[in-house]
Parts: C-alpha cells; sequence; structure tokens
C-alpha cells in the first residue's frame, strides 16, 4: 500500500508539472515583457510596496552613507496572465523566472553606492487572477545627514525613498502594503537600536515634467548605543581631568608639578584628537569636543598655576 501510494503521488506531481509547463507555453505565447500589462493604455498599474529591514550593517558616519540589507517585496496584477485553473487541473501559482514577465523600475532615489546593477533577478509568485508578487534581497547604500551634535547619545534619521525611475503616477502609482517598515525579522545591530522605520507617500511635480511622480519614502530611526563611548571615552576623560587639582596638594619642591600637568594636557590632548578622528566633517560641533577643550582650558590653567606657586 506504501509504494502504492507512493507511486499515485509520483504520478500527481508529473501530471501537476505537464500542466505547469502547458499553462507557462500558453502564458508566454503572444507575452511581451516591455509594455505595461494594462488592456487599457490609460489605467494606471498599482504597484504595492513592502519593506523589510533585516539588518543594519553599518552607519558611516565619516561618508554620510547607511548601509542596510533589505527584502524588498512587489506586488501588482498582470492583465495578461490570467488563465482558469479548471482547464490546468487546478492549478492556482506557478514560480517563473522574474525576467520573463514585466517588472517595475522602482529604485532607491538616494542611492549612494557606485554600482548601479538592480536588484537581485529571483523568481516571481505567479497566481491565476494575475497576481505577481516579486520579493527580492537587497543591500542598499543610501545617503544619510548624520548629526552628531549629541555623540555619542545621539539619534539618527535616515531616509530610503523608493520610487520609478521612468513611469509617471499616471502610468505606475505606488502604494503601502503597511504603515511602516517591517521589523520582525530584524538582526540587532551592536552600535545601533533601531526605534522604528514609519513610511509615507510623498507625491512631487519635477521642474521638468507636468506630470506627477509618487514615491514612498521609509524613515529608519536610530539611536546609538552610548555604553561603550561612556566606559571607553567618557569616563577617562573625566578621570583625567579631576587629576588637575592634584597638581596644587604636591609640595612644591617635589618636582612633580609640571610633570603631571604636562601628562594630564596631553592625555585629554589625544581623547579629544580619538574624538575628532570617529566624527565627520560637520558644522556642528560635538558636545564632547566642546567639553574636552574646556577640560583642556581648565587644564592649562591649573598647569600655569602650579608653576607660579
Amino acid at each position: 500500500r506504501r509504494s502504492l501510494n507512493s507511486y499515485v503521488s509520483e504520478l500527481a506531481h508529473s501530471a501537476q508539472g505537464h500542466f505547469a509547463q502547458q499553462l507557462l507555453n500558453d502564458l508566454m505565447e503572444n507575452y511581451s515583457n516591455a509594455l505595461r500589462p494594462v488592456e487599457d493604455t490609460d489605467k494606471t498599474l498599482n504597484v504595492t510596496l513592502q519593506i523589510t529591514l533585516s539588518q543594519i550593517k553599518d552607519m558611516d558616519e565619516r561618508n554620510q552613507v547607511l548601509i542596510a540589507y533589505l527584502w524588498i517585496r512587489q506586488t501588482w496584477y498582470d492583465a495578461f496572465l490570467k488563465w482558469d485553473k479548471e482547464e490546468y487541473d487546478g492549478l492556482e501559482v506557478i514560480r517563473i523566472p522574474g525576467s520573463l514577465v514585466w517588472r517595475p523600475d522602482l529604485v532607491l532615489y538616494n542611492k549612494a553606492d557606485d554600482d548601479l546593477s538592480e536588484t537581485v533577478d529571483t523568481n516571481v509568485v505567479l497566481r491565476y487572477t494575475g497576481e505577481i508578487t516579486w520579493d527580492a534581497p537587497s543591500i542598499t547604500k543610501s545617503s544619510c545627514v548624520v548629526d552628531v551634535s549629541y555623540f555619542p547619545f545621539d539619534s539618527q534619521q535616515c531616509n530610503l525613498t523608493f520610487g520609478s525611475w521612468t513611469y509617471n503616477g499616471n502610468q505606475v502609482d505606488i502604494t503601502m502594503a503597511m504603515d511602516s517598515g517591517d521589523l520582525s525579522d530584524l538582526v540587532e545591530n551592536v552600535e545601533w537600536e533601531c526605534h522604528g522605520m514609519p513610511a509615507a507617500k510623498n507625491v512631487i511635480m519635477y521642474g521638468c515634467c507636468s506630470d506627477p511622480y509618487p514615491d514612498i519614502t521609509y524613515t529608519v530611526l536610530l539611536k546609538r548605543r552610548s555604553s561603550f563611548y561612556i566606559f571607553n571615552l567618557l569616563l577617562p576623560c573625566f578621570l583625567i581631568s579631576f587629576l588637575a587639582p592634584l597638581g596644587f596638594y604636591l609640595p612644591a619642591d617635589s618636582g612633580e608639578k609640571v610633570s603631571l600637568g604636562v601628562t594630564v594636557l596631553l592625555a585629554l590632548t589625544v581623547f579629544q584628537l580619538v574624538v575628532a578622528e570617529s566624527m565627520p566633517p560637520s558644522e556642528s560641533v560635538p558636545l564632547i569636543e566642546m567639553l574636552s577643550v574646556v577640560y583642556r582650558i581648565k587644564q592649562q590653567c591649573s598647569f600655569y598655576s602650579n608653576i607660579n606657586l
């Protein structure tokens, strides 16, 4: 009985594979993936976009670039890829190479990468109703204005703006699957916490054209994990600065007042260089760097006071 059931199952899969091949041949017989799949050229094609943030790979503050690993899902209806499932043994879904069908030309507008290649060419899921779902992974590099005024207690907002590169809003309209990006599969980053990814749709009229161009902007809300900088940067700086007044308690004939003052001053200078090295060039001066300058001035005053004593 077990062998008979196995034989029947293999026969059923073989038959369904035959129907799937026949269906693909029938669908592609007079199909063109070069044109929008609408029966009326004046009709707008709706594309639903969903972004899943899988990982924050890096935040390059100096170059102001956010590197993220995304899962991009696009869903639309193709008017020419429908079939009666009863004619194909109840077949409802097939998976075919994405290059065979028309796909939206959605791109990341604020891309900061030299590589302009397309998203990974994965399969698409085609349903008998004409609904097409295209899931593709992508590692994106996007420009992000970084404000380090409150480093290392700063928060950043980085935008990911997606839109069609050639179609206007009358031809291809973009809608959001959810009000925010999906963070359910997010891998935690050691330096940044992600506090949300709200999404907003914008319709922009560019100076070159009279047609509207919709886009969807996802705002990645990031907050820096400050523990590392507190224990390795702030606390040592504070402790060193408190060494400056100790020079007043050293005996005048000990000869160590000058040595202590110079050592503390050099240590504070090194810490300021470390802070400056990790900060991007910016109009805003980080508070921690201003604090370091204040401590250096304080130390210099203490140093000259000790010399005069």
